[in-house]
């Protein structure tokens, strides 16, 4: 009987130490993980003012600005400071540029073209690195 607790407890101990390396492993990689839920976010909020026909929300400059603020910082987020990926920097790169493209002051097909245009730029990006 006493191994039997012994046993029990052990097991007990040993699953919440796993638990606990496991949390701490996967918010080592918090960061990136963070950068595209808020991406992720401002675009289908933007997407969806403009399928409502509000584009001229104040909003829609915000999401901008925080696009290009994030999509700078992909590749600090995302690779090894020493390592460099020439696909996955054209890929940052062609987001930014869709982004840059994104004017914010147009009518709302324009701005729902353009960002289509994000749309791809990340789905491009998702099909080879995630």
């Amino acid at each position: 009987m006493r191994y039997l607790l012994c046993l029990i407890g052990g097991a007990l101990i040993g699953a919440l130490l796993a638990l606990t390396a496991a949390n701490s492993l996967q918010r080592r990689n918090a960061w990136p993980r963070a950068i595209m839920h808020v991406m992720q976010h401002e675009l289908g909020q933007s997407r969806e003012n403009a399928r409502q026909g509000r584009c001229t929300d104040p909003s829609m400059g915000t999401a901008q600005a925080h696009l290009t603020l994030l999509s700078g910082d992909l590749e600090r987020a995302l690779l090894d400071p020493a390592a460099k990926d020439r696909v996955f920097g054209k890929y940052a790169q062609d987001l930014r540029n869709a982004v840059a493209a994104w004017d914010v002051n147009a009518d709302c097909p324009h701005q729902a073209a353009r960002l289509g245009e994000i749309d791809q730029a990340c789905d491009a990006c998702h099909r080879d690195y995630r």
